[in-house]
């Protein structure tokens, strides 16, 4: 009696082993204790990335010295053994250009972060512009202190303490304020230097890979 032929063909289907890709590590230094810090702790927190794990610097302070921070950690994390968790992908600052008078050290920290493989995500004049774009368009130049003011008057979630509500921050106010730092970026494609476009950012790029990554 013939044996009945087993189904599938075990030799073209092997036993599928999970293909899902490591987590891509990131290291992101802000310049103070809210903005950026607020923002990507609060985004870490919203997305509950699975494939991306996000450490905000503990340190903050002027472009220069916000590279440099960035700098050590990234040279301790890279004498350690990476199967212990400690290296990042990726290291980012992200840097007010400061207006109408601009960081004097822009200039340094852009060198040293290019000679040691950190990135640098710019705001100009500073961070407020970026979360102003979440909730809409923004046109004219603008000193640091007129969008803090713009800031202040949405009146949705500014503190005195220039502390922010990050959950007007989330969600489809995100996407909207890539599209609009997008068209900024277009805008002023013909300036060479970040604090020679205003009102202008590249955070965005940050963002949306995180997005991306996750």
């Amino acid at each position: 009696m013939a044996l009945k032929k087993a189904k599938g063909n075990t030799s073209l289907n092997p036993k599928r082993v999970g293909t899902r890709k490591p987590k891509r590590r990131y290291l992101i230094f802000c310049e103070d204790t809210y903005g950026g810090t607020t923002y990507f702790s609060r985004m870490k927190e919203e997305h509950r990335f699975s494939n991306v794990s996000i450490k905000v610097g503990d340190e903050h302070g002027e472009p220069y010295k916000l590279v440099r921070a960035a700098q050590k950690r990234q040279n301790s994390t890279h004498r350690r053994r990476s199967d212990q968790g400690t290296e990042y992908d990726e290291v980012w600052c992200v840097v007010d250009v400061e207006a109408p008078k601009s960081h004097e050290s822009l200039d340094r920290a852009a060198q040293l972060a290019r000679d040691n493989g950190i990135k640098i995500a710019y705001a100009n004049p500073c961070f407020e512009l970026w979360l102003l774009l979440h909730q809409g368009d923004v046109g004219g130049y603008l000193t640091s202190s007129q969008a803090a003011a713009k800031m202040k008057a949405l009146k949705c979630c500014y503190t005195e303490g220039k502390d922010f509500d990050p959950s007007h921050f989330v969600g489809q106010p995100q996407q909207d304020a890539i599209e609009r730092a997008e068209r900024l970026a277009r805008r002023h494609e013909g300036a060479a230097q970040p604090w020679g476009k205003n009102p202008w950012t590249d955070i965005h790029v940050l963002v949306r890979q995180l997005l991306k990554d996750a």
